[in-house]
């Protein structure tokens, strides 16, 4: 079985079983990997456990040429839709391997994440962290269809080609392994999407020159990311293939490879390609290099100072993935890794020197009611904490069974002052703090579409705010809580949106192809955030374009339109926030470098570059990017 997972840094861990999950994910734990420690979390609560049936689902078929979609009233209307996306992978992966399947696959759907983790296709494949699987054995498919329409149609494409590679290269006859690099890199290939996330870790990896020798690697190599070999240099590889010999050289690369794997063949390299192994890396290993030359003398995170994450030589906590500063600017809430008890905390970090203050999830698995942390999946760049106006407290999402609750922890004490169970929603995430205190906006699925909702905490009354047809994200509160801003995914592109309270009119800020992450506000008209924007006045080739796409922290005048550019990284800078300090303040955002994660900060004196939101375009026609059409 392979399966694509939504853990932050780990969006797709294949795994044959999910005992072999754990044995994995605990292995490379106890090497310090934050990405790891992650996915362990994720798994810990459910490793041995029954799958628990919350929901009874009345299951029907519908034929296509190529499939058997099973599915149940509640997806009906997206029947055509999801049809469309499979029969269109299809024709695309068939035409590039020029081969066909000999039976129909069975493409189980579900409308939501908390009822695919209720599947038993494979009894226990479908944790939280999971976002879809495919299994070989009977050629199934099981997913939910709650992603934004291009991630989703990439996620069909990915679990699809699976199926491809399964026939190609039968797992019964199979005498000697596949590199899971292999499997994992031809469908993110066939997938055709880069992340920002995923296009940082080849670029580090290629400017670092940590790029291992593929031809001897097999699983997740010595890397401390299992994404980075098997998915990320394994996509680049076919690039590579498909650069050097054409698409027919990924072709006969993996027929090639299949005699070699069930016996006969010569070396898969050798007869498809005419390259010895050794050639083969060397030749990789340039093209990489050439491919991202540009970008070696680019910003380090050494380049802002000191690094403010958890002293992994000092203490048992390694990195920060998330952050949120303190209102008075004295503390930073971070999302790390606890190596010594092996989970994912929630640390306070003094914001002048890095020192812990205080692990504030300790034993949260065990002593404070809830199973783990809420994951951010492929969204983790957004928000995942809140303080309260008085810096008291602080808001995150957990999981209790099927549903996820809203927690409210008294950062003094420790104590859960609050435990809310969002039984009216799918998959809640992003809390944000209105200025009074007395209201959360958050973002949440409801029927599989994304929209942003507040939560009144002394009534618990549940609102949509936004409720279109978007993929709506990240809330945030502007200081006088008279409007929100949010993310929005719009044709194909995150976009910063403003959501104004009383009149409910929404009015598009930052335009233009490029990424934008949640915002922040400096003061009541200046936000921070990440954006994979580049000066538009200075000209890319389209090479350099491709090949970037990188998080930089930018600032935004919502009364001008003046955009600033403050980081030019070679990795990426995100979750930007502002650390108080009296009449001034800081920016502190997460870097990446050589596969690890800090916490930097500097200070807003001239800027890199500056623009105008007009200069990278303006409203037009947005096509939704959700389940509702």
């Amino acid at each position: 079985m392979l399966m694509r997972t939504r853990v932050p840094l780990l969006s797709t861990t294949p795994v044959a079983s999910a005992p072999l999950m754990f044995v994995a994910l605990l292995a490379l734990l106890l090497a310090g990997s934050a990405s790891i420690a992650t996915a362990q979390t994720s798994m810990v609560p459910y490793f041995g456990k029954n799958n628990i049936h919350y929901d009874k689902f009345d299951w029907h078929i519908y034929t296509t040429d190529h499939f058997e979609i099973y599915y149940y009233p509640d997806i009906e209307s997206h029947l055509e839709r999801l049809a469309g996306y499979a029969e269109s992978a299809y024709q695309q992966i068939s035409a590039d391997l020029k081969h066909d399947l000999s039976s129909k696959i069975q493409l189980v759907l579900f409308k939501t994440h908390s009822e695919f983790e209720q599947q038993n296709v494979i009894p226990g494949a479908a944790e939280e962290g999971v976002a879809a699987f495919a299994e070989p054995i009977r050629q199934r498919m099981v997913l939910p269809i709650d992603e934004p329409s291009d991630q989703l149609y990439g996620l069909v494409v990915h679990e699809l080609t699976h199926q491809f590679e399964f026939d190609i290269i039968p797992t019964s006859l199979v005498r000697r392994s596949v590199p899971l690099w292999v499997n994992e890199g031809l469908s993110e290939y066939e997938r055709g999407q880069w992340t920002p996330t995923d296009l940082m870790q080849i670029r580090d990896a290629a400017v670092s020159d940590t790029v291992p020798k593929m031809s001897e690697t097999d699983g997740y190599g010595n890397s401390n990311s299992p994404r980075l070999v098997p998915y990320n240099l394994g996509h680049a590889v076919f690039e590579f293939i498909e650069a050097k010999f054409g698409k027919e050289g990924i072709r006969q690369f993996m027929f090639a490879l299949r005699k070699s794997v069930i016996g006969g063949g010569e070396d898969a390299y050798e007869e498809a390609l005419r390259m010895k192994k050794d050639e083969f890396d060397q030749a990789f290993e340039r093209y990489l290099k050439d491919r991202f030359k540009p970008f070696r003398d680019k910003e380090r995170p050494a380049d802002y100072g000191r690094d403010l994450s958890p002293n992994k030589e000092k203490t048992s906590f390694a990195e920060a993935l998330s952050i949120a500063p303190s209102p008075s600017g004295d503390l930073i809430a971070a999302v790390t890794v606890n190596r010594k008890d092996r989970e994912f905390d929630i640390v306070l970090i003094s914001s002048k020197d890095g020192s812990i203050v205080r692990n504030l999830t300790k034993g949260f698995d065990k002593d404070m009611g809830f199973d783990h942390l809420v994951l951010m999946g492929q969204r983790f760049e957004m928000p995942w904490l809140s303080w309260s106006p008085k810096g008291d407290r602080l808001a995150y999402f957990v999981r209790t069974e099927k549903e996820r609750a809203l927690v409210i922890q008294n950062v003094l004490t420790r104590k859960i002052e609050d435990r809310i169970p969002m039984k009216s929603v799918d998959e809640p995430e992003s809390p944000a703090f209105a200025p009074d205190g007395k209201t959360i906006a958050f973002a949440a699925l409801r029927g599989g579409v994304g929209d942003i909702y507040s939560l009144d905490l002394a009534t618990k009354e549940v609102t949509n705010l936004t409720d279109d047809a978007f993929a709506d994200a990240a809330p945030v509160f502007s200081p006088d809580g008279r409007y929100l801003l949010y993310s929005r995914r719009i044709s194909g592109s995150q976009k910063l949106f403003r959501f104004d309270v009383a009149t409910k009119k929404q009015t598009q800020i930052t335009f233009g192809t490029q990424d934008e992450t949640s915002a922040q506000f400096i003061d009541d008209h200046t936000i921070v955030f990440s954006s994979t924007a580049t000066d538009p006045a200075v000209p890319l080739e389209p090479e350099v374009a491709k090949n970037g796409n990188i998080y930089n922290i930018w600032t935004l005048d919502t009364t001008t339109g003046e955009l600033r550019q403050y980081t030019d990284a070679l990795g990426g800078n995100w979750s930007g926030v502002v650390l108080n300090e009296g009449k001034t303040s800081k920016i502190a955002f997460v870097s990446y470098y050589k596969g690890e994660y800090g916490i930097h900060t500097l200070e807003r004196k001239e800027p890199l570059h500056t623009a105008a939101t007009a200069d990278f375009g303006e409203p037009g026609q947005n096509i939704p990017c959700s389940t509702r059409w």
